[in-house]
């Protein structure tokens, strides 16, 4: 058994959230409070269908000695990986996302699906993961902006707790590709010194709807001296994601509730400052996927 956490409190569910790059499992008792996680680097992405249970009993198996149920969420569901669960259409809602039953030898071990957003019969957009998250959100009436910063970032529209339309955005994925495979990346820090030179970028973006022509001012500025080279990814994250929030149009007094990992809900709620948002709230994102894996679990319990 691994050490960490209060493995004498009663867990009521194991929550499984398998990222493409991370496999994060949690002990979760009532309510959705966490007692312990164990994280893993194997992602989904890197294993083949016939490899998810053994590394998830490598990384937790002690954990399922007592029968306790297993909830999972994130990329395990997709396409060519453990099992898929097909995704469910807009508008879903906790009542929609019934999860999939692996079938398991010693204990069975669902999947939450993935959500689906299409027009006229055709695929428009997909998320898997970040249903979980705006389940574990309190509910509400009426309608909310959610956003899931992130390598993918999605931009979620929920009406009476359910997920009506989304848009995701490569920002992430962008980000590491500008800075590692284009001129723009020459001699690039790491984000996270320079929160002017941030805020300069979402201004820019805000005031463009050119988004590769702003892109090319990451090398204007430097070239003019106007940007220090431990500034550049500073000032290329806020273009990035002024461009996400210039897709939105204006603030009209929407509220925003950021659910990511800190120091993203950060630059993103520094963002929406800069848009004219003033009504922004953040979630940390582990929490929102614990006690929405645990919300989905009590509402398909069997």
């Amino acid at each position: 058994m691994r050490p960490g956490g209060d493995v004498s409190a009663r867990a009521e569910l194991i929550g499984i959230d398998w990222g493409t790059s991370n496999l994060r499992v949690m002990r979760i008792a009532g309510g959705g409070e966490v007692l312990d996680v164990r994280s893993d680097p194997r992602g989904a992405a890197r294993l083949a269908p016939g490899h998810f249970s053994d590394v998830l009993h490598d990384v937790a198996g002690d954990w399922f000695d007592d029968g306790t149920p297993a909830l999972v969420c994130g990329m395990a569901g997709a396409r060519g990986k453990w099992r898929e669960a097909a995704y469910r259409p807009c508008p879903a809602g906790l009542a929609d996302l019934s999860p999939v039953c692996l079938g398991n030898d010693s204990q069975a071990i669902l999947i939450v699906p993935g959500v689906a957003l299409s027009q006229d019969g055709a695929l428009e957009d997909v998320m898997r993961g970040e249903e979980t998250q705006v389940m574990g959100l309190a509910d509400a009436p009426g309608r909310r902006l959610v956003v899931t910063p992130g390598t993918h970032s999605k931009w979620i529209r929920v009406e009476d707790n359910a997920i009506q339309d989304f848009r995701t955005f490569m920002t992430g994925d962008l980000f590491a590709a500008i800075r590692t495979e284009t001129v723009l990346g020459q001699d690039m820090g790491n984000p996270g010194i320079d929160m002017d030179a941030f805020q300069d970028g979402v201004s820019r973006a805000l005031a463009d709807d050119a988004l590769t022509a702003a892109l090319f001012s990451v090398r204007v500025e430097r070239l003019s001296d106007r940007l220090a080279a431990t500034s550049t990814a500073d000032y290329l994250s806020g273009l990035l994601i002024g461009a996400e929030i210039r897709a939105q149009g204006p603030a009209d007094g929407r509220s925003v509730t950021l659910i990511g990992a800190p120091a993203l809900n950060t630059r993103y709620a520094a963002a929406l400052a800069v848009a004219g948002f003033e009504d922004v709230h953040t979630l940390d994102g582990p929490t929102a996927t614990a006690r929405g894996l645990w919300r989905i679990h009590e509402a398909h319990r069997r």
